[in-house]
């Protein structure tokens, strides 16, 4: 029995150890967490912020590719000086300078006719014709020996369109328009066929529009053959990208040349179907056409040439001749001789000692000043972006895109020189009636209410003019807080 009492008696010591433990576990759980700061990253006076940043100039221009084309030409090197308005480079533009002489000459044409008068029915009926059998070749070339290759695989290379398309609605309707221009074609042609210099104006302006439908229905297609590759070329490996590439010039070139059809097709539409208005007015018709004509094809070019926004040094060239630039590609980048600045990133702590003007030291010797201050701390790596004009550019050594060390000298202290004081975020102060605290932990894991004067407040922030002691750690923030209460420290 005595035995017996005793089991008892231990199995009651344990339980109740280990309720204690659980209770103790519980409570120390249950604690409060809050994070403390030193007061004299807050202290207002001569002093270094320290942090680090990259070189970069004022003037830096990234260019890129507006189109899918070929590089044929680069004419400077990395580090090479470039003046603004100089080509950097050229993307493969053969087609258009041929069909922008082409258009040009019909402007002079057109400005011929309306000085000389030399403007017929004859005239323009025959420009109409000529322009109609010339879409037609261009129309059948484009079907047959553009187009076909790449949907059927009839010339024994690469692989068929359908193969690398994952949009089911756009492959069926690539086949339904294929499979609709086999007829349109045979009557196309029986269409052309038929003109001669004696068809008359009403048979010549349908077949201008049976031509622009035509032409249309294979822009059509061959933009939706477009957005299968660039489709295609995001996710396909890297074996079949010279491929899909090859199929991606063809197609923007099969494009160009439809599109400078449909331009003279326009024309010629424009000038024949007003032939019975005053002949001025049809001349000036002309001219406008041809105008419109050159200028879209000039608007082409210009994309393919790419120039220097700025005078300056050639800092990026990823692509050599022969490879493929895409839209949204960079394809060069210059940087302006102008001045230098760093881009830093000081601590959070430092915000309010960082003034726009202060003198900086870069690398320890060279010179600068702030230029400004972001307004307020970045959420994402937690600091704040300081800005700093670099004094002599030239004889500094400093280079773009270089890691440097900056050391920013804080603003004199605006108080008496007799007194310390402290610029703290008002989150930091517990202000009631009269009084005005900030709280501590002391060693006992308890908050202590230390008495503070206060001065001026300033935005988010307030003067602590005495009160605060040199090396003391502030709980931040102190909402939700109460002296004596028992917390733990992050």
């Amino acid at each position: 029995m005595g035995s017996l009492a005793f089991i008892v008696l231990v199995g009651v010591i344990i339980i109740g150890r280990n309720a204690k433990g659980t209770v103790a576990e519980t409570a120390t759980s249950s604690l409060k967490m809050v994070e403390t700061v030193d007061v004299n990253s807050y202290l207002v006076g001569s002093g270094i912020v320290s942090a680090q940043g990259i070189v970069e100039s004022h003037e830096e221009a990234d260019l890129r590719s507006q189109i899918s084309a070929p590089v044929s030409a680069v004419n400077f090197s990395i580090g090479d000086k470039v003046n603004a308005g100089q080509t950097i480079l050229e993307l493969q533009n053969t087609d258009i300078r041929a069909q922008l002489a082409q258009s040009r000459a019909n402007l002079e044409i057109a400005k011929g006719q309306f000085y000389t008068g030399d403007v017929s029915l004859n005239s323009s009926i025959r420009s109409a014709i000529d322009k109609i059998k010339d879409a037609y070749v261009k129309g059948y070339d484009a079907v047959n020996a553009q187009i076909d290759p790449i949907l059927y695989n009839n010339d024994g290379s690469g692989g068929r369109l359908s193969q690398f398309s994952t949009d089911s609605k756009i492959d069926n309707e690539i086949l339904d328009i294929r499979i609709d221009l086999t007829n349109h074609m045979r009557e196309w042609k029986k269409t052309v066929d038929a003109l001669s210099q004696s068809s008359g104006k009403e048979e010549v302006v349908s077949a201008l529009e049976v031509s622009e439908r035509n032409l249309n229905t294979i822009d059509r297609l061959l933009e939706n053959m477009s957005q299968v590759v660039n489709d295609a070329s995001r996710s396909s490996v890297s074996s079949v990208i010279t491929t899909l590439n090859g199929w991606k010039v063809t197609i923007a070139a099969t494009r160009s040349s439809v599109s400078g059809s449909l331009a003279s097709l326009t024309a010629a539409k424009s000038a024949l179907t007003g032939v019975d208005a005053a002949q001025e007015t049809i001349s000036k018709a002309q001219i406008s056409a041809a105008e419109a004509g050159v200028q879209n094809l000039e608007a082409q070019l210009a994309k393919t040439i790419i120039r220097a926004p700025i005078s300056g040094n050639v800092a990026a060239l990823p692509l050599r001749i022969g490879e493929l630039a895409s839209p949204g590609q960079l394809v060069a980048t210059v940087v302006g001789e102008g001045r230098l600045e760093v881009k830093a990133y000081a601590s959070s702590e430092d915000f309010s000692r960082i003034a726009i003007g202060s003198p900086v030291t870069i690398q320890g010797n060279i010179k600068g000043k702030v230029a400004s201050v972001a307004p307020s701390v970045s959420s994402i790596n937690k600091k704040v972006e300081v800005i700093v004009d670099v004094a002599e550019a030239d004889g500094s050594g400093l280079v773009v895109g270089q890691s440097v060390e900056v050391k920013i000298e804080t603003a004199a202290n605006s108080a008496s020189s007799e007194k310390q004081v402290y610029r703290l975020p008002i989150q930091d102060v517990k202000i009631e009636p009269g009084a005005a605290f900030v709280y501590t932990v002391d060693e006992n894991s308890k908050i202590r209410r230390n008495p503070v004067t206060l001065g001026k407040i300033e935005g988010s922030y307030i003067e602590v003019i005495g009160g605060l002691s040199d090396g003391m750690k502030i709980v931040t923030p102190v909402y939700e807080l109460d002296e004596g209460q028992e917390v733990g420290v992050e």
